[in-house]
């Protein structure tokens, strides 16, 4: 438990205060638990001293500020427990990194396909904007969702790691009884094609023959679910149902919890509610595509005119 209350504070000092990766470990283990960190004063922060009773860190007082900021915004809540704050904080950054894409967005790293313009007949400025803009915020949030959601994953356990690099799988369970449970997490139902499904059939095979057991984790949907992946699983992967943990069943087998699903997305939308406060990812898109639009309209523009200005000079 103290290790991952290490790991929650420090991935918090790095993400919500700003501290780097080495000052948010160090200044993280200093603390014994939640309450700890949240009842920590200025003068404490001043004076972090390790074992030998020498000064441990040196934070400046724009860091501190930071750190004080992070408490007195709730980022860390004290009536949830670590994992429940370490959720929070992966979502928070997850939000935050997608919001700050889409806030930098304009016309230059926007570049829209002239191609695309012609072959899809967009003839004006708005239509140009709106589908690159779309394609842009889409291919970034499919793109970080992998990653976001085996951290979550990793998070919602106790006895789940990283599995080996070299092992090819993407985690590994230990349950009470000592039974090693390996997964291969995929972000949603319909991520797999024939050649993946044979693939893993035949390792989740090599590992129940090594004594193992072995697993398809899909994050979210369910077994009744018609898609082309799960048509293909039940030809090609024997004992399919006993195979997979689709939707809730992964959550609850990784967290030993058959309801943490519910817990789960409640700590998701309070975390999304301190980025995005009553505002919705789409509202951001918007204002990105009125502004980059504007953009466009001042540079090249208006109507069918802009459009075609626009392709003469950047082809």
């Amino acid at each position: 438990m103290t290790e991952q209350l290490h790991e929650m504070l420090a991935f918090v000092l790095e993400n919500d205060a700003g501290l780097t990766p080495g000052k948010s470990r160090s200044v993280a283990s200093h603390f014994a638990d939640i309450k700890d960190f949240l009842n920590a004063k200025k003068k404490d922060l001043k004076n972090i001293t390790g074992v030998s009773g020498r000064r441990a860190i040196n934070l400046s007082e724009e860091e501190i500020s930071r750190i004080l900021e992070v408490k007195k915004k709730g980022c860390i809540d004290k009536n949830a427990d670590v994992s429940d704050n370490f959720l929070s904080a992966i979502s928070r950054a997850f939000t935050k990194r997608q919001l700050d894409m889409i806030r930098s967005l304009n016309l230059d790293n926007l570049n829209p396909n002239p191609f695309l313009i012609k072959t899809l007949n967009l003839h004006t400025p708005e239509e140009v904007v709106r589908l690159n803009v779309y394609m842009v915020a889409t291919r970034s949030i499919v793109t970080s969702m992998g990653f976001f959601v085996e951290r979550l994953l990793l998070a919602s356990s106790k006895t789940a790691e990283r599995a080996p690099r070299k092992s090819g799988w993407d985690l590994v369970k230990t349950d009470d009884k000592s039974n090693v449970h390996w997964i291969q997490v995929k972000s949603g139902p319909n991520d797999m094609d024939k050649d993946q499904i044979v693939y893993w059939s035949e390792k989740i095979q090599e590992k129940i023959d090594g004594g193992d057991k072995a697993y398809i984790g899909i994050t979210y949907g369910k077994r009744t679910n018609n898609t082309v992946t799960f048509g293909i699983m039940k030809q090609l992967l024997p004992d399919w149902e006993l195979r997979t943990l689709i939707g809730r069943e992964l959550w609850d087998f990784i967290s030993d919890d058959p309801k943490y699903h519910t817990r789960l997305f409640k700590t998701l939308r309070k975390a999304a509610e301190q980025i995005l406060q009553t505002h919705s990812i789409c509202e951001e898109i918007e204002s990105c595509i009125e502004r980059v639009r504007t953009e466009f309209i001042e540079t090249y523009g208006s109507g069918n005119k802009g459009v075609t200005k626009y392709i003469d000079e950047i082809f």
